[in-house]
């Protein structure tokens, strides 16, 4: 399937399937690889661990991943300088391709979300789900998941697909920044809940909440500013552990564009993780 032209300049390109594929695979082989899968699981976790729970859900998520990974399921796509399509093959070759497409002129926000799943300690697997919010009200979702604690999964997962998208979007959100920083002298990001939005500018940011309206404060004036476990932190020099004024907080997952935002807080407020 060739790329269409509306997405513009090639950027990626990328299928699952090869030629030496084979057409399916039976639902009896793919019930017994998942049975054995599940109870060589169950028994490791057992004798290494001896936690029968942690070993029950292990074997389970091993299950659920090991029978997806065994249908026949195969994806074409491609990433574009002004959108993104993919075309999925569900059951064998001769079945009628899905096709998805997002141009960028039709989104306004991107929302990303990794989880890496622990049972007792003991990793199981990294989920992933990467949204972009569509002007005229739908979404356009990119998921999946893989088992690797640290390092990104292997060629062909659907996660090298998510995240050159999002690479690509945010190169095309940047060039439109210029003319709002011209015309606002910040960038924002609408946020829902008790946060609304959190807006960067030069050598600063403000925070707008349903409570108190905008606060700006100056980036030398942050006592304390960190991001770990997937939580943005800000807090003034002037605020206290009683109160919650001065104190800023929200998930990564829940920022719209969180890769422009982070090239904003380094830009403009001088702000940076390595």
């Amino acid at each position: 399937m060739p790329p269409p032209p509306t997405i513009g300049e090639l950027i990626s390109a990328d299928t699952t399937l090869k030629t030496s594929t084979s057409n399916s695979m039976s639902t009896a082989a793919r019930c017994t690889i998942t049975l054995l899968v599940a109870v060589a699981v169950f028994i490791l976790i057992l004798l290494l661990f001896h936690e029968a729970i942690a070993a029950l859900i292990t074997s389970g998520i091993l299950s659920f991943l090991t029978w997806n990974s065994t249908q026949f399921n195969h994806t074409c796509s491609y990433v574009g300088t002004k959108g993104l399509i993919s075309h999925k093959l569900l059951a064998s070759r001769s079945a009628m391709p899905k096709e998805s497409l997002l141009l960028f002129t039709d989104a306004h926000s991107l929302y990303a979300k990794t989880i890496r799943n622990y049972t007792n300690g003991f990793y199981t697997s990294t989920t992933y789900t990467y949204t972009w919010k569509k002007n005229s009200g739908n979404e356009y979702v990119i998921t999946g998941g893989y088992q690797s604690e640290k390092n990104p999964p292997k060629d062909g997962d659907n996660w090298h697909f998510a995240n050159t998208s999002e690479s690509v979007w945010s190169s095309y959100l940047l060039s439109t920044l210029d003319a709002q920083i011209d015309r606002d002298g910040f960038v924002e990001f609408s946020m829902g809940g008790a946060l609304q939005a959190v807006r960067v500018g030069p050598g600063f940011m403000e925070f707008v909440t349903r409570k108190d309206g905008s606060q700006r404060v100056m980036v030398a004036d942050m006592r304390d500013i960190s991001l770990g476990s997937g939580t943005f932190q800000f807090k003034h020099q002037d605020a206290r552990w009683w109160s919650g004024k001065g104190k800023y907080s929200f998930e990564y997952a829940n920022i719209p564009n969180a890769r422009v935002f982070l090239i904003c807080l380094s830009e403009l407020a001088g702000i940076s993780w390595d």
